[in-house]
């Protein structure tokens, strides 16, 4: 049934200012961003408008997990993602130790608009946009904390709670990632339907966007079982918004939580890890790990797949069917 777009917008005003901090270029909207570094105090990136914390380094998952996430919305919406590297641009992502001084916030997005006459034009040198994200429960990047980075880049680019309330109990975030209430057994990470709707009516459908009902132009691949050297997934871009369907069945945890490894030791270890789980950077393989801490992949394990050169693979890329 899904959920009226005006419902999870912000105001007129807000969007309008958005739009003017992410000029347009050509058929879509530049977004550029950072990412603090290490030791960077977030009030700074405020104008001292906000309390400050000591940014936290991101990892090279987060870091990739994040690029990901804007480039497959780049899919959907009439954005042109880009990193910037200038320090002081004022659209910034911060890793913190603890937001706001609340245990129980995980992210949260400020914003400063500083304006000039009527209608209001944006002054982007006296303006910010800073999301901070506690990302450092464990190692790896949870289920929670990819939920985290999507919902905040929603606020960014223009979504807001539910009428309001995020925690509105006729909602979950199968609804709309923009709820605080989960609606399955492991949080939402990726944006539904009517969030995707909402996106395209503040920013437009990307040229390369399906006409279909549900706006999308993605492919699934999918793998019921384990064949000797792998499944060959040539084609597969997840920064088009691809998916990779496993059969639930493989998975002992029944998650789609991933380790991934950038060296011949890193796998190894991976191998005798909890995660079922493990991408390898260096050769765009996936492999599943059936025995956990125990030697090598197990009797059900072994490699699943390999993928095109360049393709990184995040969790939110896979789905248990």
């Amino acid at each position: 049934m899904g959920i009226a777009p005006g419902l999870i917008q912000q105001d007129a005003e807000s969007l309008d200012l958005l739009r003017q901090l992410f000029p347009r270029q050509g058929s879509a909207s530049l977004v550029l961003y950072g990412l603090a570094s290490a030791g960077v105090d977030t009030g700074a990136l405020t104008s001292g408008d906000q309390p400050g914390s000591a940014a936290l380094r991101f990892t090279a998952e987060e870091d990739a997990f994040i690029q990901q996430v804007l480039d497959r919305l780049a899919g959907s919406i009439a954005i042109q993602p880009k990193r910037s590297a200038d320090a002081a641009w004022p659209f910034q992502l911060a890793s913190v130790a603890q937001v706001q001084g609340e245990d129980s916030i995980t992210g949260i997005t400020y914003s400063g608009f500083t304006t000039l006459g009527r209608p209001p034009r944006l002054l982007p040198e006296e303006s910010y946009l800073l999301i901070e994200l506690e990302l450092q429960d464990e190692p790896g990047l949870s289920v929670g904390e990819q939920s985290t980075i999507v919902h905040e880049l929603g606020h960014a680019l223009g979504l807001d709670h539910p009428g309001g309330n995020p925690d509105d109990p006729a909602y979950t975030d199968r609804d709309t990632i923009m709820s605080y209430n989960t609606g399955g057994d492991q949080p939402a990470i990726w944006f539904s339907d009517s969030d995707l709707e909402a996106l395209r009516l503040i920013w437009g459908a990307a040229a390369s966007a399906s006409e279909s009902s549900e706006g999308s132009a993605n492919a699934s691949f999918r793998i019921d079982g384990l064949i000797s050297g792998g499944t060959a997934l040539s084609g597969f871009d997840p920064n088009a918004g691809d998916q990779l369907q496993l059969n639930g069945e493989l998975v002992p945890s029944g998650s789609t939580r991933l380790k991934i490894a950038d060296t011949r030791r890193g796998l190894k270890r991976a191998q005798r890890g909890p995660t079922n789980l493990v991408f390898d950077d260096r050769t765009n393989s996936l492999y599943l790990n059936s025995n956990g801490a125990g030697k090598g992949w197990g009797v059900d394990g072994g490699l699943l797949a390999v993928f095109d050169p360049e393709v990184y693979l995040v969790a939110s890329d896979i789905q248990l069917v």
